[in-house]
C-alpha cells in the first residue's frame, strides 16, 4: 500500500512539476508623481494608498528636470518623502537614476540643459558632450545623497536607455550607459546590483519593425553591462497612425516563446531577470492615458491576472506591475475598484506555494 502511494505521488509530481511555481515571489510596483500630476491626482494620497497594498518592492524615479530645475540647485524634497514613506513600511526600493525615468515624455532633461544643446531626431543623445557631462554630474549628486540609504536595494541605470523612446525617438548609447554604470559602482561602496531594463515586443509585427529601425541590440548591450536584466512587457499596444487606430495584440504561445528565448540568453550570461513593467493599465491608440469611463480596449483586470500567471509559469519571480496611478484614477473617477482589487489578489499570490 505504501509503495502504491509513493508511486502515485511521483507520477503526480512528474505530471504537474513543469507548471509548479517557485516558493518565493516578489511583487513590486512603479510609482510616478509625474503621472499623478497629469491625472490631476493628489500624489501624496495615491502614494499612501499604494504603500498600503502590500507590495514588497517599489520602483521610484529621480526626475532630473524636477530635482535640478535650476542649474546647480537641487530639490530632493519630493523624492526624499517617497523614500522615507516606503522605508517606514519596510518596502524595498529600486531607484532609477539618469536622464530617463518612468513615464512620458521618457526624458526628463532640464530646460537649462536643452537650451544649450541640439539633438537629432531619433539620434543617440549621449553623443552630445554637454548633455553627457551634465547627466554624470546629476547621477553623482543622486548617488552621493542616497548611497547610505538602507532601503535602496538596487540602482536602475536610466529607463529603457537603449530603446528609441519619447516624442523625438531618442536613445542612449551603450558607451555612455557603461560610463554611468561605472560611476555608480565607484560611488556605491556597498556594490548594490545595477539593473538595466529594455522594451520587449510580444507582438511579432512590432518586433520586426523594431529590428528594422533599431540602431543597436538592446538585449545584448544591456546584458554586457547590467547585474539584473529588466523587461518591460506590454502584450497589447494601441497606436494611432495616419488617423487610423490600430491595436497590436499577442497570443499566450507567442509571448511565452519570445520571453523564453530572452530568458535563455540571460541564463547563459548568468544574469537574473526581473519584470520591471508588466502592463496593468491601458495603452489605447492615440491616448497618453485612457480617461473615459468605458473600459479600454487594450487592458482589463482579467488580462492582468493572465499575464502575471504566464510569467510565473516561466519561473520569473520578481514582477513589478505597471499602472497603479490608473487604478486609483478609475476608483476616484468612476468608483471602479476592479483594477485595484486584481492587484491585491496578485500580491496575495506571494504567500501561495
Amino acid at each position: 500500500m505504501k509503495n502504491s502511494i509513493f508511486i502515485f505521488v511521483i507520477i503526480m509530481f512528474m505530471l504537474f512539476a513543469p507548471f509548479a511555481f517557485s516558493d518565493e515571489i516578489e511583487v513590486g510596483i512603479t510609482f510616478s508623481p509625474i503621472q499623478c500630476d497629469y491625472l490631476e491626482q493628489s500624489w501624496e494620497s495615491v502614494y499612501e494608498d499604494i504603500l498600503q497594498m502590500g507590495f514588497n518592492l517599489i520602483r521610484l524615479g529621480a526626475y532630473w528636470s524636477e530635482i535640478e530645475a535650476i542649474k546647480g540647485s537641487y530639490d530632493f524634497s519630493r523624492l526624499d518623502l517617497q523614500i522615507e514613506k516606503a522605508k517606514s513600511r519596510g518596502i524595498a526600493i529600486v531607484l532609477t537614476v539618469g536622464m530617463k525615468a518612468p513615464r512620458w515624455p521618457e526624458y526628463f532633461i532640464p530646460e537649462w540643459v536643452l537650451k544649450n544643446i541640439k539633438l537629432k531626431y531619433a539620434g543617440d543623445v549621449s553623443k552630445n558632450e554637454y548633455l553627457r557631462s551634465a547627466t554624470l554630474r546629476f547621477v553623482k549628486e543622486v548617488l552621493n545623497r542616497y548611497k547610505d540609504e538602507d532601503a535602496i536595494i538596487c540602482w536602475q541605470v536610466e529607463n529603457e536607455p537603449l530603446d528609441r523612446a519619447g516624442p523625438s525617438l531618442w536613445y542612449i548609447g551603450k558607451d555612455f550607459l557603461r560610463e554611468e554604470a561605472t560611476l555608480i559602482r565607484n560611488i556605491d561602496k556597498r556594490q548594490r546590483p545595477l539593473m538595466i531594463n529594455i522594451a520587449t515586443y510580444p507582438n511579432k509585427i512590432l518586433r520586426y519593425m523594431n529590428i528594422i529601425f533599431s540602431a543597436n541590440n538592446p538585449l545584448d548591450d544591456a546584458l554586457d553591462i547590467c547585474d539584473i536584466l529588466g523587461l518591460n512587457i506590454y502584450p497589447v499596444i494601441g497606436q494611432r497612425f495616419l488617423g487610423i487606430n490600430m491595436v497590436f495584440n499577442s497570443t499566450p504561445d507567442s509571448r511565452n516563446k519570445y520571453i523564453k528565448k530572452i530568458k535563455e540568453k540571460a541564463n547563459a550570461n548568468n544574469t537574473p531577470i526581473w519584470i520591471t513593467e508588466l502592463q496593468a493599465e491601458p495603452w489605447d491608440p492615440g491616448k497618453l492615458v485612457h480617461i473615459d469611463q468605458a473600459q479600454p480596449v487594450t487592458s482589463s483586470p482579467s488580462q492582468i491576472e493572465k499575464y502575471f500567471l504566464e510569467l510565473r509559469s516561466l519561473d520569473i519571480n520578481t514582477i513589478f506591475l505597471w499602472g497603479a496611478e490608473y487604478w486609483f484614477f478609475r476608483e476616484e473617477s468612476f468608483h471602479d475598484i476592479s483594477w485595484r482589487d486584481i492587484a491585491r489578489d496578485l500580491i496575495g499570490t506571494r504567500n501561495t506555494r
